[in-house]
């Protein structure tokens, strides 16, 4: 890979320090020289609980909590860093920030849904969009916090969850499509929508609130070059360039080239631990790191199950001849994005974050998306955030007793390392931060 010398001779020396004379020594030091840009800066995280916890990234601390939300699975901050939206059972939920150990006003409606999942604010500020986690996006009026439209998803179940589910005793409606983790395209007019239980990614366009483009991310035929299925979540790049959906069955990050961003195209697949969540790019654009929620379930290796590249009828094929193997995994990734519980049978074993570098895709020197390193940081990572300038990732650890967040630095070139753990409340989910656009994962 390639780095500016002299940026990265300065964040050696910083490191350095760090390890001398411990984490928070160093950044009470630092707090108003290397990193004046965060002050009065906070991480807000959020977990499948009741309250929300706010982190201070140059203390590395919790700071402070706002109680009395039940049921909370995801958070998203504005970018003028004055409000929180949470979803929460079935309420969207605003917090006004007073000072910066959080606090202020709640404000909270109850939308018509079984269940709210993640919430992404378009860049005017103006615009809740609100995957409900069955078959459509509520978009909300993030003023007056009523809904303004209902927008449903235009593709149901995908033969292989019709049989997972039938294999678990679950019901299922056709319809279904289990849209999750959907993140604003970084020039702001496109909301990209992962559907988890149809294999496929879906483009709102925000001018007209409708589906504009649908694209399966299960390959057709073995000229395309991707595969996906179960997409649960998604983040782009910095500069709109690429998307990254993670597939968490069975264990891929399907790069989508999104410099068309009403049209976007698959462009590879890159494999990675189990069950890969939240993927926003650092702010560097250089790598992003998944964290991989079950990946301890092939001992924090690269997945191999199945291979990227054949069709939807060979993936059930693969299916039916691993059964046992399949159930498990899905069975885990329906408690990591919706039971607030530790998930077996890896409760207890540390999984990983998955590091994947992004700067090389950008020339043709024959390197291609590059898996730069494997971090174990804990029990079920879930979420992830950065500082400003990306020099450091917060993660949720779902599945930790008590819940905790690692944060996780670049110590030398390629190779990443958890420096501190901050202690938090129960079943940590979705992070979110103060910092601007891009942030929120």
């Amino acid at each position: 890979m390639k780095y500016r010398k002299k940026r990265f001779l300065g964040f050696l020396i910083l490191t350095a320090i760090s390890m001398q004379i411990g984490v928070k020594g160093t950044f009470a030091e630092h707090s108003k020289k290397s990193f004046k840009s965060w002050d009065n800066s906070i991480f807000v995280y959020t977990g499948l609980g009741e309250s929300v916890d706010i982190l201070d990234p140059v203390k590395m601390k919790k700071i402070g909590t706002i109680s009395g939300i039940a049921d909370i699975h995801n958070c998203f901050t504005s970018y003028d860093g004055r409000s929180l939206y949470i979803t929460a059972g079935r309420e969207i939920v605003r917090v006004d920030f007073k000072g910066k150990n959080g606090g202020g006003v709640k404000e909270r409606n109850e939308l018509m849904a079984d269940e709210l999942a993640h919430v992404a604010l378009t860049l005017d500020g103006k615009n809740l969009y609100i995957s409900d986690g069955k078959d459509n996006v509520i978009v909300v009026d993030a003023n007056t916090m009523e809904a303004i439209k209902t927008i449903n998803m235009p593709t149901g179940l995908d033969d292989v969850i019709k049989i997972v589910k039938d294999e678990l005793g679950e019901s299922w409606d056709d319809s279904d499509s289990n849209p999750h983790g959907l993140a604003i395209h970084p020039r702001g007019r496109y909301i990209y929508v992962p559907l988890a239980w149809s294999g496929a990614v879906a483009v709102i366009d925000t001018r007209i609130n409708e589906v504009v483009k649908t694209l399966y991310l299960n390959a057709s035929d073995s000229s395309q070059p991707g595969h996906g299925t179960t997409p649960v979540a998604l983040g782009f790049s910095t500069d709109g360039h690429w998307c990254f959906v993670s597939c968490a069955v069975p264990g891929y990050e399907t790069i989508l080239n999104t410099s068309d961003p009403a049209n976007p195209k698959i462009e590879t697949t890159v494999a990675v631990g189990l069950s890969p969540i939240q993927v926003p790019a650092n702010p560097s654009n250089r790598y992003f790191i998944a964290p991989c929620q079950t990946s301890s379930l092939l001992d924090n290796k690269a997945s191999s199950v199945p291979d990227p590249v054949f069709d939807n009828t060979g993936w059930i094929d693969w299916f039916n001849t691993n059964k046992d193997t399949a159930l498990d995994l899905v069975e885990a990734l329906l408690s990591s994005t919706h039971e607030a519980e530790p998930m077996e049978p890896n409760d207890n074993k540390p999984d990983a974050c998955f590091v994947v570098e992004i700067e090389d895709n950008y020339d043709s020197d024959g390197t291609s998306w590059e898996l730069l390193d494997i971090v174990e940081a804990g029990v079920g990572p879930h979420g992830v955030s950065y500082t400003p300038g990306g020099e450091f990732a917060f993660v949720t650890l779902s599945n930790e007793i008590p819940g905790k967040v690692a944060v996780i630095t670049e110590t030398e070139p390629g190779k990443f390392k958890v420096i501190h753990t901050i202690k938090v409340g129960t079943f940590p989910n979705g992070i979110s931060t103060r910092f601007g656009k891009n942030q929120n994962s």
